[in-house]
């Protein structure tokens, strides 16, 4: 809320085009948002992921064609007009990690960036630190197994 783009651009299409969807747009949104979330590989929604195969399909059609996220943002395709940043494996490991060691890398945020700062490459955190972060962030970190997995297994 309090960075450069709380009037920007993104702000301003929501306002003003998804903010007038009808029910058709709507329900292309929801696919979309679906497919943006799948884009993170969360350990927690493989399932869901796995049996939404289909709407996440959809939606990535939706955010390519019918939704003008792609007029914006690359998403699995390079684009070198593209202004916003890349939705390509958004929230994946890699995604978090590459955004917290450099949200000024050119496929995220470049030269607009105005407040995060670039984490590895300003030497705040070591790589080690910035995967630990990461995968914190997902809820993807490392836990013993259960008493009952560990007999399970026997």
């Amino acid at each position: 809320g309090k960075t450069a783009f709380k009037e920007g651009k993104m702000v301003k299409f929501v306002q003003n085009k998804v903010a007038k969807f009808n029910e058709e747009e709507i329900g292309q949104l929801r696919k979309a948002v679906i497919a943006l979330s799948a884009e993170a590989r969360l350990p927690i929604q493989k399932q869901e992921d796995q049996a939404d195969f289909q709407l996440i399909q959809e939606g990535k059609d939706h955010l390519l064609d019918d939704l003008g996220c792609a007029d914006c943002h690359e998403f699995h395709f390079e684009d070198e007009d593209a202004s916003a940043p890349d939705l390509t494996g958004y929230g994946s490991e890699e995604w978090l990690v590459e955004m917290i060691r450099n949200p000024e890398h050119e496929k995220f945020y470049g030269e607009r960036n105005d407040r995060m700062p670039s984490f590895g490459s300003e030497g705040i955190l070591s790589n080690r630190q910035i995967h630990l972060l990461a995968k914190w962030l997902r809820n993807d970190w490392f836990s013993p197994p259960s008493a009952e997995a560990e007999l399970a297994a026997e």
